[in-house]
């Protein structure tokens, strides 16, 4: 199974549309978690479960969007249905939950606007502890299900520092050890060469299973052309255990 997320930059410039929807055509993920995104960006064949729709975004414009090849048995509520959107699928007979998000960034002042406005990074701060309550309670409702986190985390782990604090990172760790999972897209998971920074757009996977980054691309091609300001990466997710009958 391949999961994949990339960050789109709000899908600016919509004739580079083609170029981006043959990028995840050629990329071959079975569940897309995209993020900063719009709703024309649909590959063909897959099944959209879409966060609410941003405030004054362009039209069809969303924080996450989960598009799935594989069927989808539900939506799953969520605690911020604005930032982060969760569905469950039927993953060759397995129950996997996939949960996309948006994590607040260095200047995030929160949507709304909070008041008063946060510090650098404040909003991350706050916000990743919360997750990580969530997913657990996730976890505890859905006992027979493996958890996957997607989507811009907005931190760069291991390798070099390149974005994020190391507060932040902590937080994040301590998340992920909570509900047992394991970051599939740390530096040194990526391919040599494959990524000229860290990425800051991961896939965290259920840590008794085997994962492999299978591809990753830079936001802008290499004859210059810009699709977004972030890189994109593929994970391929070893066995899920079985659920009991």
């Amino acid at each position: 199974m391949r999961i994949g997320t990339w960050n789109l930059d709000h899908a600016r410039a919509r004739k580079h549309d083609p170029e981006r929807l043959r990028i995840l055509r050629e990329a071959d993920a079975d569940v897309w978690v995209l993020t900063e995104t719009n709703d024309r960006l649909a590959p063909d064949g897959y099944t959209p479960i879409h966060s609410a729709p941003r405030p004054f975004a362009a039209e069809g414009g969303r924080w996450v969007t989960i598009w799935t090849r594989l069927p989808l048995k539900s939506q799953v509520q969520v605690a911020d249905p604005n930032r982060c959107v969760a569905a469950m699928i039927d993953a060759n007979g397995r129950d996997l939950l996939v949960f996309g998000v948006v994590v607040p960034w260095h200047a995030d002042v929160g949507e709304p606007p909070l008041d008063p406005r946060p510090r650098p990074w404040q909003e991350q701060y706050r916000v990743i502890p919360a997750l990580g309550r969530e997913w657990r309670q996730l976890q505890r409702g859905s006992p027979n299900a493996s958890l996957c986190i997607a989507g811009d985390l907005n931190l760069s782990l291991g390798g070099p520092q390149y974005y994020g604090t190391a507060h932040g990172r902590s937080l994040l760790q301590e998340a992920m050890e909570v509900a047992s999972l394991q970051c599939a897209t740390r530096f040194e998971r990526v391919p040599t060469g494959a990524l000229q920074h860290p990425a800051i757009d991961h896939v965290l996977a259920p840590a008794d299973v085997s994962t492999k980054v299978v591809c990753a691309w830079e936001g802008r091609t290499p004859s210059g052309l810009k699709l977004s300001d972030h890189s994109g990466l593929v994970v391929e997710v070893g066995s899920l255990p079985c659920c009991p009958a």
